[in-house]
């Protein structure tokens, strides 16, 4: 028998509707009296609400897309100006991550609301910045110490921004699966999220108000989290044509996931049959490829409006990450899927 590692987060998380009802007393539990709500400016009235359960509390609504320095400033000036001693962050990945990205440098503890199914709730890394100014960390402090997956407030999702988050908490389970730090209590959590993701998510974005399939989906995002794999070849091409072209977060990891998945295909048999068994198909690459279309979402980069002249600076960047599990990828490999993942046409022969 080989060894296995397994190194669980420590967070705590409360799921099911309503459970955003025990805000005052997780806030309690963990000695916070005086909190600040991060949220973006779409989402102050879900902010407002939430910090009516705690008072004294106070709505920042700083945060913005890729973790500008502005908005880390901006929030750290109101944690000193209220005396905060804890912060509760809700929405997608955006005031999350900045909350993480606070965490990991003031130690104070969050409690994170996904409204999303993002998933960075779960994961220790941080960042703020882009470019030659980006700083990033991988920190246990930067973990909320509690999560509350309340199904509830996905509801107000947008058919787009469900479809493309979930979609990326579908790449979280996928390259689990044939992740090189696989562990069996990762593999029956990602089996599982693929196969909640897979019967919840078109029922998601047809029928918005439909809260058995809110509940499987958000149940299948935090499954998918949890025990996510690290560096794939799928995360990895979706962020580098993101922060290269400035495209959507979700679209671009559902576009690239079939494709990264074809290539994989045949150094990762077992993984390929759980995805497909979890998906109802007989292939996991064109199933996922299918499924982008089933949700309305676009199928190549080139939809997203990345220059064809961009393929080659994508590849090169791909490469430059040196991916060798479970499939080795070459300069020539690189460009090869992302040329394919450009044009958008099923992924068959990556």
């Amino acid at each position: 028998m080989s060894l296995t590692t397994f190194s669980p987060n420590p967070v705590r998380v409360l799921f099911g509707p309503d459970c955003v009802d025990a805000l005052a007393d997780e806030a309690a539990r963990l000695a916070m009296t005086r909190c600040l709500v991060l949220c973006t400016p779409t989402r102050t009235n879900l902010a407002d609400a939430l910090a009516a359960r705690l008072p004294p509390a106070k709505v920042c609504d700083a945060a913005r897309p890729n973790f500008p320095e502005s908005a880390f400033a901006e929030t750290m000036a109101a944690i000193r100006d209220f005396d905060a001693n804890g912060m509760v962050a809700v929405g997608g990945g955006t005031p999350i991550g900045l909350g993480k990205a606070i965490a990991a440098a003031t130690r104070l503890p969050v409690i994170a609301i996904p409204t999303t199914y993002s998933g960075s709730e779960l994961a220790s890394n941080w960042y703020v910045g882009s470019g030659d100014r980006k700083r990033s960390g991988n920190d246990q402090h930067a973990l909320p110490a509690t999560v509350l997956y309340d199904p509830k407030l996905t509801i107000a999702l947008p058919p787009s921004t469900t479809a493309a988050s979930g979609m990326n908490a579908m790449a979280h389970a996928v390259e689990t699966l044939y992740g090189a730090d696989l562990n069996p209590a990762a593999a029956v959590m990602a089996k599982e999220a693929v196969r909640l993701l897979g019967k919840s998510l078109v029922r998601c974005v047809d029928r918005p108000n439909d809260l058995e399939a809110r509940t499987e989906a958000l149940k299948g995002a935090w499954f998918a989290a949890g025990f996510r794999a690290g560096r794939g070849l799928s995360h990895t091409m979706a962020q580098r044509v993101r922060d290269a072209f400035a495209l959507d977060h979700g679209q671009c990891h559902a576009i690239a996931l079939p494709y990264a998945v074809a290539f994989n295909a045949p150094a990762a048999n077992e993984a390929m049959r759980a995805i497909a068994d979890g998906l109802g198909v007989p292939n996991a690459a064109l199933g996922l490829y299918d499924m982008n279309k089933r949700l309305g979402l676009p199928t190549g980069f080139r939809d997203l409006g990345m220059p064809s002249e961009g393929v080659g600076h994508a590849a090169t960047a791909v490469a430059a990450a040196k991916l060798d599990y479970p499939r080795p990828v070459s300069g020539d490999d690189a460009y090869r899927i992302i040329e394919a993942a450009f044009a958008g046409e099923p992924p068959e022969g990556v």
